[in-house]
């Protein structure tokens, strides 16, 4: 079974983590008031995670993870 890349949905999870991880880590929800503390570093910790396994999945294969 051959997938397309681009309509996997680890892949679309990961962008959208990462660039909430970015968000977080820059400080950009703290200037909207969104101060979270320690548990933003787990929320950013959680979507490292997210992002890891996005770019380790291989979609167009079906015997790989």
């Amino acid at each position: 079974m051959e997938q397309n890349r681009f309509k996997s949905l680890p892949l679309w999870s990961a962008i959208v983590a990462q660039l909430f991880a970015i968000l977080e880590l820059t400080g950009a929800f703290k200037a909207l008031g969104l101060d979270m503390g320690v548990a933003g570093d787990v929320v950013a910790s959680v979507l490292q995670l997210l992002v890891l396994f996005g770019i380790l999945n291989n979609p167009t294969s079906a015997d790989s993870f």
